[in-house]
């Protein structure tokens, strides 16, 4: 009974008095939105002892929710998420923010909906889809800003942007057709004059990098299961590259330019390396041409674990995330400080 009633609230629990450590995870996970025990208390500094305590308080009291992820031998670590307007309460009471924008109120309804911690214990893992996606947003988030903190100045995460606001943004992109090359089993692809496909532009999330040098690099992310059928992945792909490059209305829409590049995490290799056709495919970037715009990387470089360093590798040097392992798709090396070729 000891082990679950760490999923089950009591019905009373103690009481006790909001600390300051407390109003830095509630902040933290309103910032991240989804957070894991291990990359929160890590966020929010401090001994890790203080900050579970304290992590079960809060969750007793209701300010903060959670639930772990069903194993064969064990749960997952529990993952922090927001589904209540207590924790808004005791921010703008000690002044951690200054108003609760509209969109955070609807993440938190949306969650209360959502149910996350209700469905682990009812056995409804389906639920848990677009958390798994969540998280890894949420891991790349957590890895720049450590690395912005143990660099020093070196590098600075300026600006992340994630969710909705990112939505809401669209692309013309011509209508294409394949042509077999007369005399031949080749087929090029060619676009439409006339016909044109409105496609979405809504990337996981946006964010810019400051060097100490001075330059700053802007970057979209996107996070893929590998669940989105190849067919939907090329129309995501081309749709970037005509909102992009061709169009250049990421301008109007982020505010930001040039876009360094779209950096996508992947599942495995056999799905980057699919990725990595489309990415060079005729049908996204034209007969004949090549573009740098695509970085793939996957998610094992950030989760590995050894037996001498049984803690992922994103906790141990989540700045790893600077170094080159995002791949171009002609096998290039990359990192997110390099200069432009």
């Amino acid at each position: 009974m000891a082990s679950f009633a760490k999923f089950v609230r009591p019905e009373q629990a103690k009481p006790g008095v909001i600390t300051e450590r407390d109003l830095d995870i509630v902040a933290t996970i309103l910032k991240y939105r989804f957070s894991p025990t291990s990359e929160l208390s890590r966020l929010v500094g401090g001994h890790e002892d203080v900050n579970l305590r304290r992590l079960r308080k809060l969750w007793e009291w209701g300010y903060v929710n959670r639930f772990a992820f069903p194993g064969i031998r064990k749960h997952s670590e529990f993952i922090y998420y927001l589904d209540s307007t207590k924790a808004f309460d005791i921010l703008l009471e000690h002044g951690r923010v200054p108003e609760i924008h509209p969109q955070m109120a609807e993440d938190v309804r949306l969650n209360r909906e959502a149910d996350y911690a209700g469905a682990v214990l009812r056995g409804q893992y389906m639920k848990l889809g677009f958390v798994q996606h969540s998280l890894m947003i949420s891991r790349l988030h957590f890895m720049l800003e450590m690395s912005s903190r143990n660099f020093g100045g070196k590098v600075e995460l300026t600006s992340w942007l994630q969710g909705s606001e990112l939505r809401g943004h669209k692309v013309d992109v011509p209508a294409i057709r394949s042509r077999r090359v007369e005399g031949s089993n080749e087929y090029v692809w060619e676009e439409h004059d006339v016909a044109k496909n409105r496609q979405p532009v809504e990337p996981d999330a946006l964010f810019t990098l400051r060097f100490a040098d001075g330059r700053q690099s802007h970057f979209c992310y996107e996070a893929d299961r590998g669940t989105m059928p190849l067919a939907d992945m090329l129309k995501k792909l081309r749709a970037y590259y005509h909102f992009i490059k061709r169009q250049q209305k990421h301008k109007a829409a982020f505010g930001v330019h040039p876009i360094r590049a779209v950096l996508i995490e992947t599942t495995d290799e056999p799905r980057a390396r699919k990725l990595m056709e489309l990415a060079q495919h005729a049908a996204v970037i034209g007969e004949g041409k090549r573009t740098g715009l695509f970085w793939l990387t996957v998610s094992s470089v950030f989760t590995t674990q050894s037996a001498s360093h049984p803690t992922a590798s994103c906790l141990l040097r989540p700045e790893l995330v600077l170094d080159p392992i995002w791949a171009l798709p002609d096998l290039t090396m990359r990192g997110l400080g390099d200069r432009d070729d």
